[in-house]
């Protein structure tokens, strides 16, 4: 008779992996940060894949003089990794406050701690059940969708790592905590006008936008913010007794495709057009501060809104550590952890 030996149980050791897009710390990052952005195809798709890689390093060598001058008004470099990292230990100590012990990682698709690099902390902590993450509410194959590729590349390279159960969050654009963290934000910086009635302040929605193509393709993109819209409104009216005007417009284009619109330049013309002297801006994509938000936000349309003849301009800060969004995440990862590990098919697509 044959006798198997007797195997003792592995214990459980709980991470939860935080995906973001990352960004230069200091103006030396700003090039290298380029070329893995535009070499990524999964950001943006060449028709002649061998051409990505060269086409990555030529806009980056193009860009990369405009790129620092504007790092260098923000301070010299993105805050997003410093901020990331405080996410996750918010994070970890919330789960530990709601009775989960997991360590919680960071993993960035453009610049440092890449996923890469992270996935080998994962292993050397011979983490046993992982949770994903992604810092995007809003799937896009130009986010979550490259930030999984890369991940799903690490597991693959590793022969799989079946022994690893795991779970991912694809999108999370109507979450409790994070609806509650962006109308609260909201509603404090609507105070703040000299004009504080919600019918006097005009809500700019303002997200990155994306090419197009991938929506007409079927990317969830744009209906998933049109979601998070939907509920902010609705707290808001039960918040304040009525709802402000809003609109959604798209910022951030790259290159000659044609990209969402209206774009978020010329939606404050518009408004400067029909007379709307009070305008607030909500940064419904970003989850952090970074460029997008701390210049282009923050600078130019600062100043833009100035010159087309609107007085009082003010942005929604990123939700960063508020406390419901965090408590939101939280209960991202409790959820995937009651509905246990299926190897889902966000793997199956990652690798298509």
């Amino acid at each position: 008779m044959n006798i198997r030996p007797f195997k003792r149980p592995q214990p459980v050791r709980l991470g939860v992996l935080l995906l973001n897009l990352g960004g230069p710390e200091k103006l030396a990052d700003v090039e290298p940060f380029l070329r893995n952005l535009f070499s990524d195809p999964s950001i943006i798709r060449l028709p002649i894949p061998a051409l990505q890689r060269p086409f990555g390093w030529l806009i980056a060598r193009l860009r990369r003089g405009k790129s620092r001058r504007l790092y260098e008004k923000i301070g010299g470099g993105s805050p997003q990794r410093r901020i990331t990292t405080e996410q996750a230990a918010a994070l970890q100590d919330e789960l530990a406050c709601q009775g989960v012990q997991a360590r919680v990682y960071v993993g960035m698709v453009c610049w440092h701690p890449l996923i890469e690099s992270t996935f080998q902390q994962v292993l050397q902590d011979r983490i046993t059940h992982l949770v994903v993450l992604p810092l995007f509410p809003h799937f896009s194959v130009t986010t979550t969708g490259a930030a999984a590729k890369k991940l799903i590349r690490c597991f693959d390279q590793h022969g799989g790592v079946r022994e690893m159960r795991r779970s991912y969050v694809t999108h999370y654009e109507t979450e409790p905590g994070y609806i509650a963290a962006l109308t609260d934000l909201i509603a404090e910086e609507m105070r703040r006008f000299p004009d504080p009635r919600p019918e006097a302040i005009q809500l700019l929605f303002s997200a990155h936008s994306i090419p197009t193509k991938y929506v007409e393709r079927g990317d969830p993109y744009l209906r998933h913010h049109e979601r998070t819209i939907a509920a902010v409104m609705t707290a808001l009216e039960r918040r304040l007794g009525t709802r402000p005007p809003h609109r959604l417009s798209f910022q951030s284009k790259v290159g000659p495709v044609r990209w969402l619109e209206p774009s978020t330049e010329d939606t404050l013309r518009r408004l400067a057009g029909e007379g709307h002297e009070q305008v607030l801006t909500v940064p419904i994509s970003f989850v952090s501060e970074h460029i997008e938000t701390l210049y282009e936000l923050d600078i130019q349309y600062q100043a833009l809104a100035q010159e087309v003849g609107i007085p009082h301009f003010r942005r929604v800060p990123a939700l960063n550590c508020h406390r419901a969004f965090i408590r939101g995440l939280a209960g991202l990862v409790r959820a995937r952890l009651a509905a246990g590990y299926p190897l889902q098919a966000t793997e199956q697509a990652a690798r298509g």
